[in-house]
């Protein structure tokens, strides 16, 4: 299996969540105070949920190979999971419009069983054209090989 291309996802995608966050951070200390329980509570939920997106986006990483995409997401996973390019029926795009600023997006690659969603691809575009040639490729293999069979 030979390997075309290493996708890491962006930490860009969560600048919304990071901006609630931060906003919660000023809430706990200012209104509440970091005394009470509610700022307590308020910075430690904050924390937690800051950790979890830092986990969650520096130990995914998503690979394109000339027979399938691999995908391990998250903290907890060390197998990939891998999608062949002949259980791959579609593949959409989907970006907001700071998402198009920042110019990153997710995939969504979906499959007879399930769907599996690449997120915090920076130019969306360019790797769905990438999947699409490895998946045109792969189809032409298979089928020069069932002929020479």
């Amino acid at each position: 299996m030979k390997t075309v291309q290493s996708i890491k996802p962006t930490i860009r995608q969560y600048w919304l969540t990071f901006s609630v966050l931060a906003f919660a951070v000023f809430l706990a200390f200012e209104a509440f105070g970091v005394t009470t329980i509610t700022g307590q509570s308020i910075l430690s939920v904050s924390g937690i949920l800051t950790v979890h997106i830092f986990l969650s986006v520096f130990t995914s990483k998503y690979v394109v190979t000339d027979h399938g995409i691999l995908i391990r997401k998250g903290p907890f996973l060390r197998k990939f999971r891998e999608v062949t390019y002949g259980e791959i029926h579609s593949i959409t795009i989907k970006q907001g419009r700071m998402q198009k600023r920042f110019k990153i997006g997710s995939l969504i690659i979906r499959t007879e069983r399930a769907s599996r969603v690449l997120n915090g691809i920076k130019h969306p575009n360019q790797t769905k054209e990438l999947i699409n040639r490895e998946k045109a490729a792969e189809c032409e293999r298979r089928t020069l090989l069932r002929r020479m069979l």
